[in-house]
């Protein structure tokens, strides 16, 4: 009886002393923080609001000249803050998830997650792709103003979705 209470004793402190051993384990559940993505993507975010703000009134095509180089520049700093965004490894997680809800609760659309991307490289990318869409339309014939409440209000759901989850790698 004395032999069965001490490996019954020994059991439960090599049970407990593993289940300490792995509590104590970092798992990294997202990629890294990173600074410079988020200060990228707070100026971005800024500049995105102020072109918006330029053509909420409607563009024409005849002074897409003076705003070429605002859409060019934005795309390319999106574009290569996407690539940055998503050059960072990402781990097998459900981090995502908790995302997600705390978006859902705000009333936002959920992140796309395919585990090999970090889903703000992936809201980068699509704010990029409108601005893009936006631009080939302003050349073409200008945006009227119901357009550029629907360009914005689609980069805004990516934007809300990227500082979303660069923020939530922060803590």
């Amino acid at each position: 009886m004395k032999r069965t209470t001490s490996i019954l004793l020994l059991t439960r402190l090599w049970l407990l002393g593993l289940c300490m051993m792995l509590a104590a384990c970092a798992t990294q559940l997202a990629p890294a923080y990173d600074k410079t993505v988020v200060a990228g993507l707070a100026a971005a975010n800024t500049d995105t609001m102020i072109l918006f703000a330029s053509a909420s009134n409607g563009t024409d095509k005849s002074s897409f000249a003076s705003r070429a180089d605002q859409y060019n520049s934005l795309i390319g700093r999106l574009d290569a803050l996407s690539l940055q965004a998503g050059a960072r490894p990402m781990p097998k997680n459900k981090v995502t998830d908790a995302i997600n809800r705390a978006l859902d609760k705000r009333g936002s659309t959920g992140m796309i997650d395919d585990d090999s991307t970090p889903p703000s490289a992936y809201a980068i990318k699509k704010v990029s792709d409108t601005l893009g869409k936006m631009r080939d339309t302003d050349r073409k014939q200008g945006v009227t103003v119901y357009e550029v409440l629907a360009f914005k209000g689609q980069a805004v759901i990516y934007l809300d979705q990227a500082i979303t989850y660069e923020n939530f790698l922060q803590r």
